[in-house]
């Protein structure tokens, strides 16, 4: 698409065309009328003339202005703006990828070659981290025991509860008291160590002022059905004799003088409710 200014310049480019085929006509002409002398001697005269016209050489002047101008030669340049951090970072990615799998590579071959180190070192901080965490364990259930036990009480409605009042064997002990006919006796020392046991071994929460009923309700879901059968056999046979003045036989207090060591020393806690 041509510009205005390049139609302007091609009709004055048609126009000095026209001025020349004029003047060229004019001296046609005038070489016709004379003779072949005058001819050569006038052609120099027209030249001059035409040379000489101001019209003429202001379209001389106008045509080579018009030939000088950039901007009529048909070619022109076009300029595009492109933002510079668009060429810059597709120059960049390839190098920046190849940088990457590169660092990749480099980071696969270091694994490869510590992985045994690093496996070794895993299973030390491990193993380092199980015993911290039993040992803590351990010392927590430790404190939790003397803190029970420091805790607990010493008696229980002024019966004498603690283990270092009774004999290391409960049960023979109190088999001997009943064999010398003191029934009382014998029942009152598996009583207190029925309760001194289930204060201190199975870390039953019984008080100072715990009825007798009170023991067994709390002694439920801590021990073993046998246990409780024992410990509650016991109670039975203190009420009996020490409120009700039952007299109980031989063979009842060999049942329950040698259970003693079986059902409360040997027995286990409970790891659920007793039916």
């Amino acid at each position: 698409m041509r510009s205005p200014r390049a139609e302007l310049a091609r009709a004055a480019l048609l126009a000095a065309c026209l001025g020349a085929a004029l003047a060229g006509a004019r001296a046609q002409d005038d070489d016709d009328d004379g003779d072949g002398a005058t001819a050569a001697a006038s052609a120099p005269a027209s030249a001059a003339s035409v040379s000489a016209d101001p019209r003429a050489a202001r379209v001389e002047a106008a045509t080579a202005q018009l030939r000088a101008d950039p901007l009529l030669s048909g070619r022109h340049k076009e300029h595009t703006l492109r933002w510079k951090s668009d060429t810059s970072r597709e120059r960049r990615k390839p190098a920046d990828d190849s940088a990457f799998l590169a660092w990749m590579a480099a980071f696969a071959r270091f694994l490869n070659d510590t992985s045994r180190f690093l496996l070794w070192g895993i299973v030390a901080v491990l193993v380092a981290l199980a015993l911290v965490s039993a040992r803590r364990f351990i010392e927590l259930r430790a404190f939790r025991r003397r803190a029970a036990a420091e805790s607990a009480v010493s008696h229980v409605r002024d019966l004498d509860v603690r283990p270092a009042s009774l004999p290391d064997d409960v049960g023979a002990a109190a088999w001997a008291l009943w064999q010398a006919g003191q029934v009382p006796a014998a029942l009152s020392l598996l009583y207190r160590g029925a309760l001194s046991r289930l204060i201190h071994r199975f870390e039953v929460p019984i008080t100072a002022s715990a009825t007798e009923g009170e023991c067994l309700a709390l002694a439920r879901g801590r021990l073993a059905p046998e246990a409780l059968r024992y410990v509650t056999q016991v109670v039975r046979a203190w009420e009996a004799n020490t409120y009700g003045g039952r007299a109980l036989s031989l063979a009842m207090g060999e049942a329950l003088c040698g259970g003693f060591g079986t059902r409360l020393d040997a027995a286990s806690p409970a790891t659920g409710s007793a039916a």
